[in-house]
């Protein structure tokens, strides 16, 4: 039994003097080793970090808009003699787009042309017989500043020189008038871009405001699209953005922001617009997406 005793106490001084020390492995402490481990991925990803980077954080779709366009139109109801363009052809300023059967506007032209000739026979006329009627008067013709203004004016209503001057005015008046409709009886490009919308052909009957064509001017593109309200302060003027086509993902073009509509829609949307830098292969209407890219300065190593 003494034997037995001893040993058991040996055994129990053993256990108790290695109960102070722990040496199963320790988890590592969330709050102190992980972000040791992130601080230290920062740093080194940090150290190749380019100063400016590009980052989008936001998108939205939209379209392309062209920022200036010309819905041409005849003024007169004739037939259309020829049409020069199709749609999707480049022309330049000046360009012959369509022009109408001018042969009833170039008579009208010559109509008042003789009527301008004929009101100027009348006044001529109008006007020997006002200077009889001041000689009668006791007033010389030819000394206008000593005829009293009421013997002149009596003068001019008995002789028929002031209808007669008024019928000359009317006639140029007239005369611009059919002049004007001949010239826009050939309807010409305001300015370079691509056709667009041609809705008429040959011997179609041209009526005054339907639309012949567009002409979408080239080189200057935007886009127009709608952001929430709560996402406007992602936005101001001056703002880049890319833009993604719809029909082809694989390229994108940068814009700005370069207006704010400053009127919130039933939706609770706001509609902004953005000039394109290029916008070659981009057609007005197509449907593209936006994204906001925000640069952000990020601070390089010492």
């Amino acid at each position: 039994m003494r034997k037995s005793g001893v040993i058991i106490a040996a055994i129990m001084a053993m256990l108790s003097s290695c109960g102070g020390k722990d040496t199963s492995p320790q988890p590592l402490s969330k709050g102190v080793g992980t972000d040791t481990l992130s601080a230290s991925r920062t740093s080194t990803d940090s150290s190749n970090a380019q100063p400016y980077k590009a980052v989008a954080v936001g998108r939205t779709v939209g379209k392309v808009v062209a920022e200036r366009y010309a819905d041409l139109s005849f003024e007169s109801t004739l037939p259309i003699e020829r049409v020069f363009v199709k749609n999707g052809q480049h022309v330049r300023r000046g360009q012959a787009i369509a022009m109408l059967d001018c042969f009833k506007l170039r008579n009208a032209v010559e109509q008042q042309r003789r009527a301008i000739q004929q009101a100027q026979l009348q006044m001529e006329q109008a006007d020997l017989q006002m200077q009889d009627v001041v000689i009668a008067q006791g007033y010389d013709p030819e000394q206008e500043t000593l005829i009293p203004q009421k013997v002149r004016r009596n003068a001019d209503v008995k002789s028929g020189y002031a209808i007669a001057k008024n019928q000359l005015a009317t006639a140029r008046t007239q005369l611009a008038a059919a002049e004007h409709e001949l010239q826009c009886g050939s309807l010409t490009a305001p300015f370079d871009g691509v056709v667009a919308n041609l809705k008429v052909q040959a011997h179609q009957l041209a009526q005054p405001g339907q639309v012949v064509c567009r002409i979408i001017a080239t080189g200057s593109m935007d886009v127009e699209f709608r952001v929430m309200e709560t996402d406007l302060n992602l936005y101001r003027i001056g703002t880049a953005v890319k833009v993604v086509p719809v029909a082809d993902k694989s390229v994108s073009y940068d814009a700005t922001v370069t207006e704010i509509n400053p009127v919130v829609d039933e939706q609770g949307a706001i509609t902004l617009r953005a000039r394109l830098t290029a916008g070659s292969g981009l057609f007005d209407g197509m449907n593209v997406e936006i994204e906001r890219m925000n640069v952000e300065i990020e601070k390089l190593r010492n």
